[in-house]
């Protein structure tokens, strides 16, 4: 019995261009990975470029709608803050870039508009993560509220969480209240946007 064997050499021919097809997309898959990866450490802020952006926040971030004004800042004297470690998962006991007492990885800074009666605490944040531009958290107009509204936007590696809090004993209506939450969050993406130095 005679084998043809055009179609089996055809069959094998077709299987190891298939193979080496997959092996390149697997290769250029790889290399996209590790692209991907190398543009998220270049696009992380270092420790120097997270200090200036809070000071540039300090000096030209502006309140359009609450014409709040900067009233405390702990950029002057930063306070580490101590933790325990299990709290941290075991990774820190000093919330500090080394884990030492020094370089602290938070900051404050409070803005106040007393005559309408509006507080707003910015804590600043650096990670050594890259969460991208966005929003992460709002705290809803939801029924047990406790007069504050809280929310935490991403910039890069740096995460700056925004408490909104009414001092006065007549508070805004709901409607209003989240209205200025949602303005001070403009303008902190504006000024992110825009203003921001580092």
């Amino acid at each position: 019995m005679k084998i043809n064997r055009l179609p089996i050499m055809v069959l094998v021919l077709l299987i190891a261009l298939t193979a080496c097809k997959s092996s390149d997309k697997a290769n250029k898959s790889m290399v996209s990975l590790g692209e991907t990866n190398e543009q998220n450490q270049q696009a992380l802020l270092t420790y120097g470029q997270f200090v200036n952006m809070v000071n540039s926040a300090k000096e030209k971030l502006v309140f359009q709608t609450i014409p709040m004004k900067l009233t405390k800042s702990t950029l002057e004297n930063p306070s580490i803050i101590i933790v325990n470690g299990d709290m941290s998962f075991g990774k820190k006991n000093y919330l500090s870039l080394k884990n030492e007492v020094k370089d602290s990885t938070q900051y404050f800074l409070t803005y106040e508009d007393a005559e309408n009666g509006y507080k707003l605490t910015t804590g600043w944040i650096y990670t050594e993560v890259n969460q991208g531009d966005n929003l992460i958290y709002f705290k809803p107009d939801v029924e047990g509220n406790t007069g504050d509204f809280n929310s935490i936007l991403s910039f890069k590696n740096v995460l700056i969480h925004l408490q909104l809090t009414y001092t006065k004993s007549s508070p805004p209506s709901s409607d209003d209240f989240v209205r200025e939450n949602e303005s001070t969050l403009k303008d902190v993406v504006h000024f992110l946007e825009t203003d921001v130095s580092y």
